[in-house]
């Protein structure tokens, strides 16, 4: 939405071929439908961007995470938890619904599928536990990647380390070597660098959020995170923030990243 919303503000197609991520792919993708779309079917789109920038409630928010919203709502009166579960009425209700999701993006409608996201937009509508199994079997992909220049006794160790997620380390030690993973998880230098400060709380899907920082901009970081719980998706959005000017060359390629598991 915030790509189409970009298109119909801006007709320049070299502004918008500066824009990068997920954001300038949305733009010169709202672009393009628009240039072809009849001017009828043009002013139906505008008029739903209009009313979708004045909705106080930000669309796709039965997809967020409760504990997001109640943190939104933390410090509120109770009026803006009923506005936010009613639809506001006035104009007060509407200061406090805006206030209360002042930290939430906009959302597409959630995608049903198991499967692995095969784009960022794919990830974007994923699944809050099919987010979560993506980033960490990303991460145990990566984790592999950097352990096994030391043999698989210290693959072996890893995975002792990890408890209940050393059977995803042992099963990713194998598929990495298999298409399209193999030659496609990015340097050993760079999966070792993403690995040398294992977190010992959520350690895979941290590692897996390092690795798909410099494919996401930091609208869409948002937008994956707000599908987890609040305390885990602040994690996530550290590591995606803080690795986020990772060289392109230093990280796993789509075709990794959208390998089934």
């Amino acid at each position: 939405m915030i790509g189409e919303a970009l298109a119909v503000a801006c007709a320049d197609r070299a502004v918008l071929a500066r824009l990068g991520g997920a954001l300038g792919d949305g733009a010169r993708r709202g672009q393009h439908e628009l240039a072809a779309a009849t001017s009828s079917e043009r002013r139906t789109v505008r008029a739903k961007l209009v009313a979708a920038v004045r909705a106080p409630i930000p669309p796709g928010i039965r997809g967020v995470d409760p504990s997001w919203i109640e943190a939104g709502l933390a410090g509120l009166p109770e009026r803006a938890r009923r506005a936010l579960a009613a639809g506001p009425r006035d104009p007060i209700d509407v200061w406090l619904v805006r206030r209360a999701c002042a930290e939430l993006p906009p959302l597409p409608a959630l995608d049903a599928r198991d499967a692995a996201p095969r784009e960022l937009a794919d990830a974007i509508r994923c699944r809050a536990d099919v987010l979560a199994r993506w980033l960490v079997e990303l991460g145990a992909d990566q984790l592999a990647l950097a352990v096994r220049g030391a043999g698989p006794d210290a693959t072996r160790q890893v995975a002792a380390r990890l408890g209940a997620d050393g059977a995803r380390l042992l099963a990713a030690a194998v598929r990495i070597d298999r298409p399209p993973r193999a030659g496609a998880l990015g340097p050993p230098r760079a999966a070792i660098a993403r690995c040398r400060e294992l977190p010992d709380r959520d350690p895979l899907a941290r590692i897996g959020a390092r690795a798909l920082a410099p494919h996401v901009d930091a609208v869409a970081a948002r937008q994956l995170v707000v599908r987890l719980p609040r305390p885990r998706g602040l994690a996530i959005l550290g590591e995606l923030v803080a690795h986020a000017r990772t060289p392109l060359d230093h990280a796993p390629a789509w075709a990794a990243l959208a390998a089934a598991w």
